[in-house]
């Protein structure tokens, strides 16, 4: 495929509503993903810094609220991880039909 036809094949693609209309949707999510996992990740210096003796409750010996908190950051970047997969997964669909 030339340069030329690439162009085209491109422009055409660009110039059609519903590829502004899945970049949006692209968009929104990433951005709602993004802020889902920063709230969570900033939400652990937070809860340290204004409310200390929350993360402190001991749960069972030397395990307390603070480190099972620490903890789900595994598994919640793992779900965001999953979502976004799942979501390109279905933009990526729409795109082949363009």
């Amino acid at each position: 495929m030339s340069n030329q036809n690439l162009s085209e094949l491109c422009s055409a693609a660009f110039n059609k509503s519903q590829f502004h209309t899945l970049a949006r949707q692209r968009r929104v999510i990433i951005l709602k993903l993004f802020a889902l996992s920063t709230l969570f990740y900033f939400s652990i210096p937070f809860f340290t810094t204004f409310f200390p003796k929350f993360f402190a409750i001991q749960i069972a010996g030397a395990i307390n609220v603070g480190l099972v908190y620490a903890i789900l950051q595994y598994p919640v970047g793992g779900l965001i991880a999953y979502r976004y997969a799942v979501n390109m997964r279905k933009i990526d669909a729409m795109v082949e039909k363009l």
